[in-house]
Formats: structure tokens, sequence, C-alpha cells
């Protein structure tokens, strides 16, 4: 009976280098296969072999000819081929001492010739090796030898190759792991902020307060919560507060004409008449066409008694009795010009109607010239006829602006009942609804948008994320592609319809879609790391590590940046 194979001198640090590859005991893989498919080839043998040298074992990462995963040390010629740089060349087994009573050349595969190649890491740890095997004694070529031992090289390369791209996968999964803890932390800070926004609009500015106080204890440089807790402050007549406030905020955005106003307003409650005119002054320098304060006239007197300052008082508004019949008059308040719509007054399209906004906003009206009227009795009546479908769907774009997604969608609804062709509206409720997550009937708007304008590309992209949330990804897909067709170069169709195509693991359309973005968008780190992701899923480790490459210093980069980001 042959002796046991001797053990290399550096054993431990042998198996603590294989071990850190993580190879043993994982699935086959393509690249592996074609390697021992080559051997075979080149050196005319039925039997080639990828084999690692464990403690106890010897397993195989591919084999032609085998069937066996794995055979005890003991009886491995690899385990001598370990001991050596070169290749061991066992021209008749039965004619060797090592290996003339070894089971394997006794019994089955009755191995008579072996040829194999050690696996040598950079370090210098032989883990395995590339080998051949026939049932014949025979021998090789110097070419053959020559060509197992290029193989056993690439074959390492591989190995080092796929331990990379797993070191730089696991990295990078940390880095996101890292940055989505940061943003979970945001995002419960920011909670407060939004509380706090919510309850203010709803009058409850107390709790407002409250909310905003929490969210500058935990987050003291969000000075935004300073102009929102002023605001709230300001209501209450908190004006010393509310004064300290919009002080801290404005020096950080000292060009913030709104706060500028503001701050205005509460000097003049303050008697504070010159700062005042200072604060109007500098909203106006930093935009000539900011409305003056009809205030201003009053202030300027209180200063200077010998200046006559002439300054209009009321504005009034010219409308269509033709077109609205109002119960009541309205009176023009002088309080605040600038409003909160002031972004979306040009949809109104210079309309001389007016809509009422909902409960929660004061009775506020507003029409294109950003002037704020409040009923006199605290509710006003206005006859709309089909004709105001139109003024239907700019009212509804402002609920939108204001997050008022429901009553959005009652407008909306009410402009598709006086014009049920409008392929925009039917556009904007779905988004509406999506935000809601209805999916479904953000689905069916859509698909009715569609059936008006079949060629209108951003309907078919939103209809594709409808259905991603409903997780129907092929029908998603679909939509994407539609969307294509119409526009090619549609950087946010191709982004989707490959995060699609990944969820059905279409990894090959995945990874073509987001080289696509990546030449429109070639800055983007998220794609680079899908492309990744997806490439790795093909075993094309090469691939992936090319694209994790890209986003590793960026990766790096963006925890500090967003840092400061949400400090702001």
């Amino acid at each position: 009976m042959n002796s046991q194979p001797p053990l290399p001198n550096n054993e431990l640090d042998r198996l603590n280098a294989l071990h850190r590859y993580q190879i043993l005991d994982t699935p086959p893989e393509k690249v592996f296969d074609d390697f021992t498919f080559l051997a075979a080839q080149i050196c005319h043998t039925p039997i080639a072999i990828i084999s690692f040298v464990d403690a106890n074992r010897q397993w195989f990462k591919s084999k032609v000819g085998l069937t066996a995963p794995e055979t005890i040390r003991d009886l491995a010629f690899c385990a001598y081929t370990i001991l050596q740089s070169k290749p061991l060349i066992v021209r008749n087994a039965l004619s060797d001492s090592r290996f003339a009573t070894n089971a394997l050349v006794l019994c089955d595969p009755n191995i008579r010739f072996y040829a194999g190649a050690p696996l040598i890491t950079p370090e210098g740890f032989a883990l395995g090796s590339v080998c051949v095997i026939d049932v014949v004694p025979r021998d090789l070529s110097p070419q053959q030898v020559e060509a197992l031992q290029v193989l056993s090289s690439q074959v390492m390369a591989q190995i080092e190759l796929r331990s990379n791209a797993m070191t730089i996968s696991r990295t990078i999964m940390q880095r996101q792991q890292a940055l989505a803890q940061h943003r979970r932390q945001y995002d419960f800070i920011e909670m407060f902020y939004r509380r706090g926004e919510e309850k203010a609009r709803k009058g409850d500015y107390k709790g407002a307060i409250i909310d905003f106080n929490e969210f500058l204890r935990l987050n003291p440089n969000g000075f935004k919560a300073y102009y929102n807790r002023g605001l709230a402050r300001q209501k209450l007549g908190d004006y010393k507060g509310a004064m300290i406030d919009f002080d801290l905020y404005l020096r950080h955005y000292p060009k913030d004409v709104d706060a500028l106003y503001n701050r205005g307003l509460l000097r003049v409650e303050l008697g504070d008449y010159k700062g005042a005119i200072a604060d109007y002054s500098h909203a106006m320098h930093i935009n000539p066409d900011y409305s003056i304060p009809s205030e201003m006239g009053l202030m300027y007197s209180k200063l200077d008694d010998k200046k006559e300052v002439i300054v209009e008082h009321t504005h009034y508004l010219e409308l269509n009795s033709s077109q609205v019949d109002m119960d009541t008059d309205i009176n023009i308040s002088q309080t605040h010009n600038h409003s909160m719509l002031e972004d979306d007054s040009s949809t109104f399209e210079n309309s001389t109607q007016f809509l009422p906004l909902n409960s929660n906003d004061s009775e506020v009206y507003v029409s294109f010239s950003n002037v704020q009227y409040e009923p006199e009795n605290g509710s006003q009546s206005l006859r709309l006829s089909s004709e105001n479908a139109k003024l239907h769907v700019s009212r509804g774009n402002a609920r939108y602006e204001l997050n008022d997604y429901s009553g959005a969608i009652e407008d909306y609804t009410q402009s598709l009942k006086a014009n049920p062709n409008d392929a925009q509206a039917y556009l904007s409720r779905g988004n509406a609804r999506f935000v809601l997550k209805d999916y479904i009937g953000a689905i069916d708007d859509y698909t009715q948008c569609l059936w008006i304008n079949p060629n209108h590309a951003q309907a078919y992209i939103s209809r594709g994320n409808a259905y991603c949330e409903l997780e129907d990804y092929s029908a998603a897909v679909e939509d994407y592609t539609r969307s294509l067709e119409l526009s090619s170069n549609n950087a946010e169709a191709y982004i989707n319809r490959a995060n699609a195509r990944s969820r059905l693991k279409d990894y090959n359309g995945a990874i073509e879609d987001y080289t696509s973005f990546l030449q429109l968008h070639p800055n983007d780190p998220k794609a680079y790391i899908s492309r990744g992701n997806a490439r790795s899923k093909l075993k094309d480790y090469s691939g992936a590590i090319e694209d994790y490459k890209r986003v590793w210093s960026k990766a790096i980069e963006e925890l500090p940046k967003l840092s400061s980001e949400d400090s702001r």
C-alpha cells in the first residue's frame, strides 16, 4: 500500500489562501468548463479536471470524462502536483511506486497516464491543478506540456478575477448599505419637517412648531425649518420669535425674496418701519418685478411726515359679467401680494373666472394676477359651464403642486366630464392616482390617454411604471419599448426597461438598456452598478469589474457629499 502524499511546508497558509478564494463547493461555471474542454482537446485525453486540494479531499471545480465530484486527498495525484511549481507527468502509474497500488489505478477509472500543471497564486501557494488523465500509458509533446501550463495560468487568472469581482461587489454592497442606513436616518429626521408642514397647512401652528423644534434638534443645520417655524410663530402672533427664526434663515439664504418680504411684515407689526422698508427694498433689488407692499406709503409717512408718497392701496379686478355671476361681492385683500401659486399663475391663461381652493386654504381665490381674494361672507358660489374645463385643469395642477392629490383628481374628473377627449387631463389624473398608489386607476387613465394620443411617449413610460408597481414587468417592458420606438433617446425609458428586464432575469436585455442609458448619462453611478450586477449574473466578471471600477471612487465620495446636502 503506497504511503500518504506528503504535505507542503506551507500547508496552513496554503489552505487559508484556498479558502479566501471561496471557490470550494461552488456550482459549475462555463468559463472553467471551457478550460477543461480545451485541456482534453489539446492533450487528446478522455479525462480533464480542474481540481483543488483541501485538507482532506480533492474537489473538482470542472471535469470532463468523470462523474465523481471529489476524491479523498490520500488518493489524489494532484496532492503530489501541488508540491512543485512545474507540471507533474506520470507516464505509467503502474510503474510508479507512488501510485502503483492506488485505488484509482487498480479500479475505476483505471488511471495509467497523468499530467497536471499546478494552480499557483501570486503569493506562491499551490491550490490545485489543471490535469489530464488517460487509461493507457502515454506521454505529452513539449508543446502540449507548455499548453497545459498556459491553461493553468489562465485558470488562476480567472480565479483571481472572480475573487476580485466578489470583493468589489461585497464592498459596494456594504457602501450601499451604509448609504441606505444614512438615508433612513435622514428620512426619519425629515419626517418631523414634513409633519410640521402638514400641521401648518391645516392650521395647527402649535403642533407644527413642536415638530419643527424636534427636526432642528436632530438636524441643527436644517435651516429650511427656521423659515417655516417663523411663519407658524407669525400666525400665532409671536412676532419676536418669528423674527429670530427669519434672521437665522436669512443668514444662510440672504437672497430669499419671500423671507425678506415676510420679515418686512413682521417688522411692520413690531413698529420697525425703517427695517421693514430695508427688507422690502432688498427684495425689490434682488427681483425688480417683485410687488411693492401697499403698506410702504404708510411706513414712509411715519418715518418722514414731510415726504409725500403716493402708493396704490387698492387693487381691482375687471370681471366679465357674461362669464361669471357672483352671489356676493369680492373684497380684495392687501395683506399678502405674493401668491403661493405664483409659478402656476401663467397656466390660468388670463382667465377672468376664479375657482376656490379647498377649505384648508382659508377660502383663498386665485387668478393670474397673483393677488389673493377673500370672500366677504367666508364662502363663494361660482357657476361653471362646460367651457371651464381648462380652468379645472389649472386648479387641478395647482392642487397637485400643493400635494392635494385627491382634490386634483376631483378637478381633473370635472374637466373630463366637460371635455372627455383631453389626453393631458387623463395623464395628469393618472399621475395623481399613481402618487396615491391607485395603480390600477392610473393604468386606466394612461390607457385612455393613449387611446386619444397613441404617440404619447411619456404616457407609455408612466403606464410602464404603474405596471412595475403591480409587478407586471412583462407589460412594463412592452410599454417602455413602445415609448422608445417613439423617442429613441429617452433615458428614463432605457433605465426603467433595464430594471424591469432585470426583474424578469433578462440580463442580456438589461445590459443593453443600461448601456444605452449610460451613453446618454455617462456619469450615473447607479446605472454602472446595476449593469455590473447584471453582468455578474451572467458570470461576466471582467465586465462587472469594469463597471464597479467606474463607480468605486464615486461611491466613496457620495457619503460626505450626501451629508453636506442633507445639512443644507
